[in-house]
């Protein structure tokens, strides 16, 4: 996928200086990885082609696990009241994925930012570098959840004298054509995590007259592969 992102407290430098191999190991993921799409069981949208939050964290943990980051990694006992654990962990470097709803994101960069002052180690080296990766906007999705444009939004308007901690904020960004995205059937509709199939598959994307979403069309019947 195409990404972009919008660093504060000089977390450019921080990564030049100290953590350029990690970032590019995210960064390469990132990028290599499909667009995922699950069906909506949204009322009146049923059927309807959304980005699947559940495949994509999927496919960003075998990526990042096999460039040999830690994943739930659990959160220090007298940190416990922030949590059970972290998402992604290597060298001093956290990545969190925020695809849950949007208030979760202050909770997560409050923490991260307790989490650096505290110097809190969670892979060999005290925490410098604070990764939170969200999906554009453009993306149709289940509602309330957050998206990259409102975090940027939310920091650009209050991180000054709140957080310290070096923060590279990453967008999961899309463009209109012709895409092959991972399309994936759960057994439950809802909130299921267990995979009934999944297969490449391809669709339009295009530019909603109605609104800043995309809207996806599927193009070529897909080969049902269980898994």
């Amino acid at each position: 996928m195409r990404i972009e992102f919008r660093d504060y407290n000089g977390a450019d430098v921080v990564i030049n200086s100290s953590f350029g191999n990690e970032w590019r190991e995210l960064q390469e993921s990132l990028e290599a990885m499909p667009l995922h799409l699950k069906a909506s069981d949204q009322d009146g949208l049923q059927g309807n082609a959304i980005f699947d939050v559940v495949g994509t964290n999927a496919a960003i943990q075998q990526a990042l696990v096999a460039r040999g980051w830690r994943s739930g990694t659990p959160i220090p006992n007298d940190l416990g009241v922030l949590g059970v654990g972290i998402d992604f962990a290597k060298n001093g470097v956290l990545a969190e994925v925020q695809f849950s709803n949007y208030p979760f994101f202050f909770n997560n960069a409050v923490r991260s930012e307790t989490f650096f002052r505290n110097g809190t180690v969670f892979h060999d080296r005290p925490t410098g570098l604070i990764i939170i990766i969200a999906k554009s906007g453009c993306w149709p999705a289940s509602n309330s959840t957050l998206y990259y444009e409102q975090a940027v939004a939310q920091m650009n308007t209050i991180h000054a004298g709140i957080f310290t901690a070096p923060m590279r904020l990453v967008g999961l960004m899309g463009d209109p054509g012709q895409q092959t995205a991972m399309w994936t059937q759960y057994s439950s509709a809802r909130y299921s995590r267990t995979v009934a199939s999944n297969q490449l598959t391809s669709f339009d994307v295009r530019r909603s007259e109605r609104s800043d979403k995309f809207k996806i069309t599927q193009t070529a019947g897909p080969q049902s592969n269980p898994v």
